[in-house]
């Protein structure tokens, strides 16, 4: 589990990346899209951040205990 959110994680905070790239090439552009291209990137941002915290604080499920290999062998 904690590969796959290593994985997705590494996505993430390319996507952050991204969107940092993003806001400084907004700063060229002409004021009317640099502000609608900066919100979008703002609102990717902070999305990404939320998936972020939201993935690294989530516990197993009660019925997903993990099984004892031991015990499966006949």
């Amino acid at each position: 589990m904690n590969l796959v959110r290593a994985v997705i994680s590494f996505f993430l905070i390319a996507l952050v990346a991204v969107s940092i790239a993003g806001w400084i090439w907004a700063g060229g552009q002409p004021a009317a899209q640099a502000i609608g291209a900066r919100v979008v990137l703002v609102l990717c941002g902070l999305m990404s951040v939320g998936c972020f915290a939201l993935l690294w604080s989530a516990r197993p499920l009660h019925g997903d205990a993990p099984v004892n290999d031991a015990s499966q062998h006949v």
